[in-house]
């Protein structure tokens, strides 16, 4: 039970004073929303008193103010930490030194997130201005070489003229023929030597981008109609009144935000709205009106539509069986997913690939009402924004 935690270190304290949160520690975890659970690991880390601290991805499931909480806390924190994180906003706040994994290395930037991406932008202008001058060079190196074995193999037809002509002898012109050639064939080593050395500062100096993933989300009808109508509804958790009288209206091109505390039942909302099984909430009272065939999509916090299971290629069959092969592996070639990496099991994916996985396998078909509790948590910054644009474009 989590309330031996209670009895080692002073738990409650910590939630309470910096992140103004009170639990009941002897409840089950699974009665905690993500933030609350986020919430309640950091307190058992700092409970520790540690003098350093490893946080992976900490911001994820938390509200606003546990965020200004939490930034407080770090930018009081005498000891060290490492910040695992895909939120520049976050990490401008807190951190001073930036560390990025390449495929050829660890490279350390001496700054926050913004001067790192700063310095990224004036690298990349350095190293297009490098190959741009590598690929002059490379064109000027072959027009050498060109107009050298041009000039050989004139002196070589010059040599012949004189000799056909009668200006020169046999001899001579048997001289001349000789000297060429070897001048064509020392020449030509040169210059093949240059041309290789120009095409291997090309592919050196060739900036390599990282791909990004493409997102692109379809309707299922573009015209206007009404999707959910709620009227004087109650939420309710167990025996927890959660929310009273809502009044929620929904249709077709809406966009809306659901913001609260955390645990304040914003994905309990949701997961009542649209009947999700095994959950304890429910809408209860009032009137409850879902427009009949809709085709509504959740992607929840943890990706629970992802059967673990199974490969990533059969997780989209599965979700969309009745599309072509062909069509599923080029969704999930957009999202990244290539080759024989379709046939590895979900079970060994990163937050990211599940987050990218998901997001494969609900925007391939068409859908009226899309629903995304969380859906940058895990996201490297460059998904992030093409989810942005695939959204704005829905």
């Amino acid at each position: 039970m989590i309330s031996i935690f209670d009895e080692w270190w002073n738990i409650e304290d910590i939630l309470e004073t910096q992140f103004h949160t009170t639990l009941d520690l002897s409840l089950p975890i699974t009665n905690l929303s993500g933030g609350e659970l986020t919430k309640l690991f950091l307190a058992i880390g700092l409970a520790q008193e540690p003098k350093l601290l490893l946080l992976d991805e900490p911001t994820n499931h938390m509200d606003l103010q546990a965020l200004e909480n939490l930034k407080q806390f770090l930018q009081d924190f005498t000891g060290a930490f490492v910040i695992v994180s895909h939120k520049p906003f976050f990490l401008d706040q807190v951190t001073e030194v930036t560390w990025e994994l390449t495929p050829v290395g660890l490279k350390i930037y001496g700054g926050n997130f913004s001067y790192y991406r700063e310095q990224k932008e004036i690298e990349l202008e350095v190293a297009l201005r490098s190959h741009e001058a590598a690929r002059k060079e490379l064109k000027r190196t072959q027009a050498t070489a060109m107009q050298e074995q041009q000039h050989a193999a004139q002196s070589s037809r010059n040599g012949r003229a004189k000799f056909l002509n009668g200006s020169i002898d046999r001899m001579a012109a048997g001289l001349i023929k000789t000297k060429a050639e070897v001048s064509t064939g020392t020449a030509k080593k040169k210059h093949e030597a240059a041309v290789a050395k120009a095409n291997q500062k090309v592919a050196e100096t060739k900036v390599k981008t990282t791909k990004v993933t493409s997102i692109q989300l379809e309707e299922k009808n573009q015209k206007r109609r009404n999707l959910i109508n709620i009227q004087g509804a109650n939420l309710r958790i167990s025996e927890r009144l959660m929310i009273q009288n809502i009044q929620l209206y929904v249709s077709s091109g809406d966009r809306i935000a659901i913001i609260g505390a955390n645990g304040s039942g914003k994905s309990s909302l949701v997961k009542a709205i649209l009947g999700v099984e095994n959950q304890t909430a429910v809408l209860e009272s009032g009137e409850i009106l879902l427009t009949p065939a809709m085709k509504a999509v959740y992607l929840d916090q943890t990706y629970e539509l992802v059967n673990c299971q199974y490969t990533i290629l059969e997780n989209m069959q599965a979700t969309n069986p009745r599309l072509s092969y062909q069509l599923l592996r080029q969704q999930l070639g957009h999202f990244l997913f290539k080759y024989d990496d379709v046939h590895k099991s979900a079970s060994v994916l990163s937050g990211g690939e599940l987050a990218r996985l998901a997001i494969a396998m609900i925007s391939i078909s068409e859908i009226d009402l899309l629903i995304l509790d969380e859906p940058t948590n895990n996201l490297d910054i460059e998904t992030v924004e093409q989810m942005v644009i695939g959204i704005n474009d829905y």
